[in-house]
């Protein structure tokens, strides 16, 4: 079996931040204009320091913002992901995650970010949960589909369920890795003739390997019913569920990588 991870470095987007700061600053008191440039430089400083890989510069900076505006929920989610990137120490990460949509419950990205460390560590209740909620916010959020596919899919063993996020993803990405989900789903699902359909498709995309692993799956597994599968053990072994074949594309509307939207309207995270 092969599962796809959401381990790409995450992306970061400026979304209502800087109105959020003008907000928090004015409740607080402090003259708004100058602070206002103040911290959105300091904020863009720090994500162009994430971006180019500068995590001990973007600690220090989302730090200075942490002390400046507490309850700015977007430094946070900086700090979280670039304390992953330096240190590794998810922990702390996630203690940073739950703060950012504990300000901010509207906070997708945050909750995607979540999921993210949750699935890497095969904690997929938790992963489910997150994403979960990161969808109810973004019903179109291409990571949460493709995340929540795979665990319905491989971990919950409910095909139908994951057909449905494939569908859905397919909307934005042709990607092959997601003909090829989609082929196992159908396959586990007991509609062979689709899954052929999606062999014929990943064919006709130039993905022979994917196409080959799809056609060699439905070969050694004649039938399988998906409605009485073995149980999943409490704690997987990594060994069970190895990384997988890869990020999907970005597409024109889900860039992939953190970015930062200096000028124009600032929209999502």
């Amino acid at each position: 079996m092969i599962i796809l991870m959401p381990l790409k470095r995450p992306r970061l987007f400026l979304h209502k931040s800087i109105l959020c700061l003008a907000v928090l600053l004015f409740l607080g008191g402090f003259p708004v204009h100058a602070q206002m440039q103040n911290l959105r430089d300091v904020y863009e400083r720090a994500v162009n320091a994430y971006n180019n890989k500068q995590y001990d510069q973007a600690m220090d900076l989302y730090g200075q913002l942490i002390k400046a505006a507490p309850q700015f929920a977007p430094s946070y989610n900086g700090m979280a992901l670039a304390i992953q990137a330096s240190s590794g120490d998810e922990d702390k990460a996630i203690e940073y995650l739950k703060t950012a949509v504990g300000y901010d419950p509207k906070m997708t990205q945050a909750f995607v970010n979540l999921g993210r460390i949750y699935f890497s560590r095969q904690d997929f209740d938790h992963a489910e949960e997150y994403f979960e909620k990161a969808l109810k916010l973004d019903e179109n959020l291409t990571s949460a589909q493709v995340s929540l596919a795979w665990i319905n899919l491989l971990v919950r063993a409910k095909p139908l369920k994951a057909i449905r996020y494939f569908k859905q993803v397919l909307v934005v990405s042709q990607d092959p890795k997601i003909y090829f989900g989609l082929g196992s789903a159908y396959f586990s699902s007991n509609q062979r003739s689709k899954a052929l359909e999606m062999i014929t498709k990943l064919r006709s995309l130039k993905a022979e390997d994917l196409a080959s692993q799809l056609e060699d799956s439905m070969r050694k597994n004649l039938w399988i019913n998906a409605q009485q599968p073995d149980p999943v053990p409490d704690s997987t072994p990594a060994a069970a569920l190895p990384a997988g074949i890869g990020q999907v594309e970005p597409t024109a509307d889900k860039p992939t990588g953190m970015q930062a939207r200096l000028r124009g309207k600032l929209s999502d995270y």
